[in-house]
């Protein structure tokens, strides 16, 4: 369903992505999680388990921004403002639960480092995800008058020299003009116009057939690269990175599969409006877990079992973001909205004051 909006098109929300956008969110946990959990499954099986998830679950970034490229982001002063209160407060709860289960990563200087970290998560990148993420937002009115400049011929051939140089190259040569596996504001970047891209020229359908083969296809070889990684002295080498040209069509054939669903809910709908959460208190979470699981006295399970046990704990986990995401909205949103609003104000005023100033200095 398409409407008009000063003479861009904006496609209303249904549930298909959302579910995407939370299928995301949960693949970022299983990867997170995987780190610790996997101390609590054993057996041969272990190994085609830890293929399997860390095949796909690395696009869960790439989908994320995906969609927001395909829906646009629009900036909003206020928003802005709401989203920095937002990652502060969960920043503060993440630094207290850390405090709390894990004492011994917030010592001496740590501690003072995670405290600026916690005022500041944007200018510290603290959350590297949600620092690119507001680059874009800032950026975003700018990225649209760029894309509306250029032809689709010369858009494509744009998006397609990013492509070789940010994931091709470091896909199959290992090196990258920006070492950062895809984490960071230049990968978004691309991702994010591929998704503007798609709005505007290919908002069409797949082949569902040879797409699910191509996504198979690149998940198998996602997974036998991860645990059969090459090794030459210092380099370790995998496709399974962020901006792994592989991840990157997984990534698009996810979104186009999803796409084409017909689903409304409520529920999916206002889940996902608790995503940051996820991105803030995923990693502490893990942590807290793990740390329980262990006085717990847990013991490792045996193949799909434990594969089945990984899964749940991760569920849990996002879960309980999205929880306290909702009961952080609840106790604190309304209150929010008004210091945004206040804060708005008064940076109008400010604004107004200095170029009243301007004016009767140039007259």
């Amino acid at each position: 369903m398409k409407r008009k909006n000063n003479g861009m098109e904006k496609k209303q929300r249904d549930s298909n992505l959302e579910i995407l956008r939370l299928l995301s969110m949960y693949m970022i946990v299983c990867i997170h999680a995987n780190m610790f959990l996997g101390n609590f499954v054993s057996g041969r099986m272990w190994t085609f388990f830890n293929g399997l998830v860390n095949g796909i679950c690395n696009t869960g970034v790439t989908c994320f921004i995906l969609i927001s490229g395909f829906y646009g982001i629009r900036f909003d002063l206020k928003k802005l403002m709401k989203m920095e209160c937002m990652m502060i407060s969960f920043s503060l709860l993440e630094m207290g639960l850390l405090y709390i289960f894990q004492p011994q990563l917030l010592e001496g200087a740590a501690l003072l480092e995670q405290a600026v970290k916690t005022f500041f998560p944007f200018m510290t990148r603290k959350y590297w995800f949600y620092s690119s993420y507001v680059c874009i937002f800032l950026a975003s009115s700018y990225i649209d008058r760029f894309i509306d400049s250029l032809s689709k011929e010369k858009l494509e051939k744009f998006i397609l020299g990013m492509i070789v140089i940010f994931s091709l190259f470091p896909t199959f040569f290992y090196f990258e003009v920006i070492p950062d596996n895809g984490k960071g504001l230049v990968y978004m970047f691309m991702v994010y116009l591929i998704g503007r891209y798609i709005h505007k020229y290919k908002d069409t359908g797949l082949k569902k057939g040879k797409a699910l083969a191509v996504l198979l296809l690149c998940w198998l070889l996602n997974g036998i690269s991860h645990e059969f990684p090459i090794r030459v002295g210092e380099i370790y080498h995998h496709l399974c990175k962020d901006n792994s040209f592989t991840n990157l069509i997984i990534a698009v054939i996810l979104f186009y599969l999803f796409k084409e669903l017909k689903i409304k809910s409520g529920v999916i709908n206002r889940l996902s409006s608790y995503l940051f959460a996820v991105f803030a208190l995923n990693n502490s979470l893990v942590l807290v877990v793990v740390s329980i699981l262990y006085k717990m006295g847990l013991q490792p399970q045996e193949g799909f079992a434990g594969f089945v046990m990984l899964l749940s704990v991760n569920l849990f986990i996002l879960l309980g973001c999205l929880g306290i995401g909702g009961i952080r909205e609840i106790i604190w949103g309304r209150a929010e909205v008004k210091l945004c609003l206040f804060m708005e104000g008064s940076m109008q005023r400010i604004a107004g004051k200095i170029t009243r100033r301007q004016n009767e200095q140039k007259i």
